[in-house]
């Protein structure tokens, strides 16, 4: 589910709401940010923040559930609740953010503590959550080896001690301070090659780019702070080699921020302590404007990645980038708007719910628009009728010969492309009209689409461009006289060689195009004029 709109319109707000519905997400997300100024600013008055989850469990996993309770203070309660009979298999559970506390929405559980405590245990089992931000939680140079008051890591600690111990369970990011200098040499070299065979496994699948990956090196760190005491660190450190094999070191911020989104994401993904204390499979994956710094064919590759991680798994993230939205790769039914109220409550919307001026609707829509290749005012498609094309040029060229026709022109990316449009035509209840060229890969899509939608829906709306224009002109270039073409590249001083689609562009945007287009010949002016009245009659 990606979700789009415009900046601070709430999608990250979003996104915080769902992972702090896990207490064991607290003390991550930059020491609990999350759970941090929930308050609605908006409201004089606002009520405590409140992330809700509709829970589906049989009895027999809310009876285990219960049974983990028998060993506490609630042993008694807890036999109440399992002695009841009709208990629902779906339930609310609710988390007040400022208290940290929950409750479930059962009429008949009536003991707030023990509700806490069963929904903490319920949560337990439910899918791990997982939220990257791309550099606000990201690992520094050094981690400090220090346990929470329960004796426990957390933050990124606590991922890299599951790195220790899924390379081998008697490891310990605690030990190595204990141990003698060579065998704590020999455990980090084992946790080094382990985590960079990972990082290699999953670059393999990522493949964002062509360039070698670097590799990690893990050692151990001690420090004395101002009082004297020792403090123990884990240090990273990028190891690079140059073209005569001589090793270079340098901190992970050093490096690209790709590398360094790459790095943060794969240790969250693969070392993730839930995973492992709970056995947990399946995951939701919260991601806030994923791979911002990966250049565009990385990003096109992420919006694959991120499309087979949804397989298995939910994944959410917010994007204003086009290329994780592309339309092959992420159906559009699935993307959501974010749209924030004046009492600065958010929602989320289907691109189909979303309401709103048009101007508001473009800049929410502008990522999907780009994904689509189309223009970010072509997608006012209100009552007018839609002409759709094969590409940019057949539009820069229609759309200069309309006129003062009230007809908007929509650019597919190739003749088969024709048909997804016409889909989407269709769903959004738009006249339209479809033309492709008159060659080989027009005629073959043309024949395609009119064997999915159906003669019905074919009939006085699907056109190729000899029949359009009556002529027998096969491709766009085929509707301007020579003589016209040569005039135009005068005109604009282009080169003889200029391409016909250079040529189209560089006039459409030339600021004295309106002169040179009064001055083509009434030949080329009449076969436009004559493709308009063919699919706009009267």
């Amino acid at each position: 589910m990606p979700i789009i709109g415009v900046n601070e319109c709430g999608k990250t707000t979003i996104l915080h709401a769902l992972f702090a519905f896990d207490e064991f997400n607290d003390d991550l997300n930059e020491g609990g940010r999350h759970l941090r100024n929930t308050d609605n600013l908006y409201v004089t008055a606002p009520k405590p923040a409140v992330v809700s989850a509709e829970v589906s469990l049989s009895r027999s996993e809310f009876l285990s559930c219960l049974n983990e309770l028998t060993e506490t203070e609630h042993a008694a309660d807890a036999q109440t609740y399992k002695a009841k009979r009709g208990v629902p298999t779906t339930f609310l559970i609710k988390r007040n953010i400022k208290t940290q506390a929950y409750d479930i929405s059962v009429p008949s559980f009536r003991n707030k503590e023990l509700n806490d405590a069963l929904a903490r245990e319920i949560i337990r089992k439910l899918p791990y959550i997982l939220f990257f931000d791309d550099f606000r939680d990201s690992v520094g140079e050094k981690v400090e080896i220090i346990a929470d008051e329960d004796g426990e890591p957390e933050g990124w600690l606590s991922i890299f001690e599951q790195l220790f111990k899924r390379t081998d369970r008697h490891f310990s990011v605690f030990k190595l301070a204990a141990m003698e200098e060579r065998q704590r040499k020999t455990v980090l070299s084992a946790v080094k090659r382990r985590l960079n065979e990972t990082l290699t496994k999953e670059w393999q699948n990522f493949r964002l780019d062509n360039s070698a990956l670097l590799q990690i090196s893990i050692d151990f760190h001690q420090e004395k702070d101002a009082n004297g005491a020792t403090r123990n660190y884990l240090r990273l450190d990028v190891i690079e080699k140059d073209s005569n094999e001589n090793e270079h070191f340098f901190f992970i911020s050093d490096r690209s921020k790709g590398f360094f989104w790459f790095f943060n994401f794969v240790m969250k993904l693969e070392f993730n302590p839930k995973v492992l204390q709970y056995h947990q499979t399946e995951a939701i994956y919260l991601l806030d404007e994923p791979g911002s710094y990966l250049h565009a064919s990385a990003q096109s590759k992420l919006c694959k990645k991120l499309r087979q991680l949804s397989r298995n798994n939910a994944v959410i993230y917010c994007t204003h980038s086009h290329y994780l939205l592309d339309p092959e790769v992420i159906p559009l039914s699935s993307i959501r708007v974010a749209e924030k109220g004046s009492n600065g409550d958010v929602q989320l919307l289907s691109i189909h719910q979303h309401q709103g001026s048009m101007l508001e609707r473009r800049s929410a829509f502008q990522p999907v628009v780009d994904a689509l290749h189309i223009k970010p005012f072509l997608l006012d498609l209100t009552n007018r009728l839609v002409i759709l094309v094969e590409g940019v040029c057949d539009f820069y060229a229609m759309e200069m010969f309309k006129g003062n026709r009230s007809v908007n022109f929509l650019p597919s990316v190739g003749a088969e492309s024709i048909a997804y449009y016409i889909s989407l035509m269709i769903a959004w209840r738009i006249e339209y009209r479809a033309l492709w060229d008159n060659d080989a890969a027009g005629s073959k899509a043309k024949a395609k689409a009119e064997s999915t939608f159906g003669g019905t829906e074919a009939n006085g709306r699907f056109f190729d461009l000899s029949t359009a224009s009556q002529s027998k002109a096969k491709i766009l270039q085929d509707m301007f006289e020579g003589t016209d073409i040569a005039r135009i590249k005068a005109e604009l001083a282009l080169p003889i060689e200029t391409s016909f689609d250079k040529l189209i562009a560089t006039l459409f945007y030339a600021p004295n195009r309106q002169d040179i287009v009064n001055q083509i010949s009434t030949a080329t002016k009449r076969a436009f004029e004559t493709v308009f009245t063919t699919l706009i009659p009267g």
